[in-house]
């Protein structure tokens, strides 16, 4: 595992950052919520930049709408104008949820949030939560929110259903969430509450109804679980994430013991597809995904030569393990540091997002979007996936 170098909480050394403030975090927890509106308070361009990025990605982008904090506002303060912004909200849209977020604007003036949304007179339901982008990074700021919906809106029926699991750490809906619910409902698990993707009032209602909760990833989901453990009772479990044959049948395998039911286990070792090997991958990625995708290279046995994680990893070992013993992995680095391993690494395929596309780009190689969910990744379907690009993706890079 390699530290980063420029990368320093009080370091004046200038960066290029490659990961944002919390609340940027805190609206991708909220942002696929069914019926829900989110209002930052603070000027338009925290606004305007989330959802230009969420759009540029392909995703939906949720209603976010802003105060707009202007020089008299940060003198004179803006409660009230928040408080007649909820109402309005609350009077134009009907929304079952109103989220109201601070940022660093509202922060550093003092503006009580929490006040203001108590004054509100209004129909839905109103969370208050601090999401300025001083303290902590996106991850952190998820992983409260979703902490925050599991304190405030999270209910239970009263009734636990024996083969009914909740997801935890779920950002977006698409074909992987649907893939993992396909997956599940085959061996008779039914999912029951998403959090936070495609769920609503309704559907955090009967959260504590589960007889399990499955953390899919350890930054963004574990807050969440302790929250519905002390509040209902319910244990859970942390899984890899299904990403390859192998690793589809041991998250299964793992549901199933949780819950007490009989899994049959496959009888025949799986044959790894062939991957041509002159591939040589860069993966970036958070650390749930590097785990899962870095066994599954490894299982193809093209593992990958480099490994660049976003946040700092719970169980770097892990990563580690997965990847294998000759591939160097960068923790946060600087910009700089990553097109230097990409160069000495003799990189030729990049597997991330959007952010990299740069670096694929100016050095004419290919680049595969595993982040932002367009495609499917997980199951037997994400492997035919994965596999058909990479092959792609090998055979541009040796005619380039």
């Amino acid at each position: 595992m390699i530290p980063a170098k420029g990368w320093q909480p009080m370091s004046a050394v200038p960066v290029i950052p490659r990961s944002t403030c919390r609340l940027f975090g805190a609206i991708k927890a909220l942002g696929t919520m069914k019926n829900t509106a989110i209002l930052v308070h603070g000027p338009r361009g925290c606004v305007y930049h989330v959802v230009y990025i969420l759009s540029m990605r392909g995703e939906h982008a949720p209603r976010i709408y802003s105060t707009c904090l202007d020089e008299e506002d940060v003198i004179f303060g803006a409660e009230h104008k928040l408080t007649r912004a909820i109402e309005e909200l609350d009077r134009a849209l009907s929304p079952e949820v109103i989220a109201v977020l601070s940022c660093c604007a509202s922060d550093i003036i003092g503006e009580d949030v929490a006040s203001s949304v108590r004054g509100a007179s209004v129909s839905a339901r109103v969370l208050a939560l601090d999401s300025g982008g001083f303290e902590g990074d996106h991850a952190g700021g998820y992983a409260d929110t979703l902490a925050a919906i599991a304190t405030m809106l999270a209910g239970s029926s009263g009734a636990v259903e024996s083969s009914r699991v909740n997801l935890i750490g779920v950002r977006r809906s698409g074909p992987d969430l649907a893939e993992m619910k396909r997956l599940l409902a085959s061996v008779g698990v039914t999912t029951g509450t998403v959090l936070t993707a495609g769920s609503g009032i309704d559907d955090l209602a009967r959260a504590g109804d589960a007889a399990l909760n499955i953390v899919l990833c350890e930054i963004s989901g574990l807050k969440a679980a302790e929250v519905l453990r002390q509040r209902f009772g319910t244990p859970f479990t942390t899984v890899d994430l299904p990403i390859g044959r192998p690793a589809t049948d041991r998250f299964l395998a793992t549901v199933l013991h949780g819950l007490g039911m009989m899994h049959e286990r496959p009888t025949a070792a799986l044959s790894p597809p062939a991957i041509p090997g002159s591939v040589h991958i860069a993966l970036f990625s958070g650390p749930a995904r590097a785990v899962a995708f870095s066994a599954f290279l490894s299982w193809l046995e093209c593992p990958p030569r480099l490994v660049i994680l976003d946040v700092v990893p719970p169980s770097p070992d892990r990563i580690r393990q997965a990847a294998g013993p000759d591939s160097d992995i960068l923790v946060m680095p600087t910009w700089e540091e990553i097109e230097e391993h990409l160069d000495r690494a003799g990189i030729n395929l990049i597997l991330g997002g959007l952010l990299e596309r740069p670096f694929a780009s100016t050095r004419n190689i290919p680049s595969i979007d595993v982040m932002h969910g367009s495609q499917v990744t997980f199951g037997p379907g994400g492997q035919e996936n994965l596999v058909r690009r990479i092959r792609e993706a090998a055979a541009r890079s040796v005619k380039g």
